[in-house]
């Protein structure tokens, strides 16, 4: 073998394990409570309040209305903050802090600044209009993964605009 082709194979071999080494770190999705229930993507959240308000990151949605979780995360991937919610209770995480609270509204509404509909969120994300006082949904672009829903009404009025992961 020459010194050429040796050097190509060493190179090549040691490509191919640190291939397998990146492979090995990445992060399984998790697991949802049903198997159907499960988004990722990006949300931005505008709120036309004084001043105004403008956020985005990414999430992971999992569960359903009534037993859930959706996590919020960096562009580099570390969890800003995770609310999970049961019939019972709701917890927010934000790094050490952790608050409680029977109602998963206060908690979004901490989160975000403004009431979230959680409950319309998992049926607009599989495409199906659902109420949600002061909502409207625009759904038009749900087959390429978009969606924007406004809130009218209470104020501030609200902008939230999500893409989802193909």
């Amino acid at each position: 073998m020459t010194p050429h082709a040796a050097r190509r194979r060493t190179w090549l071999s040691l490509c191919s394990l640190g291939l397998l080494t990146l492979a090995g770190c990445a992060t399984p999705r998790p697991k949802s409570a049903s198997a159907t229930a499960f988004w990722s993507g990006r949300l931005a959240l505008q709120l036309d309040s004084t001043p105004p308000q403008n956020w985005s990151a990414s999430f992971e949605l999992q569960g359903s209305a009534e037993q859930g979780e959706m996590t919020l995360l960096s562009p580099i991937g570390t969890t800003l903050a995770r609310l999970s919610w049961t019939p019972q209770e709701a917890l927010l995480e934000q790094g050490q802090d952790k608050i409680k609270s029977r109602n998963l509204r206060s908690l979004s509404q901490r989160l975000t600044g403004t009431d979230l509909p959680i409950a319309a969120l998992f049926a607009w994300l599989a495409g199906q209009a659902a109420d949600a006082p002061g909502w409207q949904v625009d759904l038009s672009a749900h087959a390429e993964g978009r969606l924007t829903a406004r809130r009218s009404s209470p104020s501030p009025e609200a902008v939230l605009r999500i893409l989802l992961d193909r």
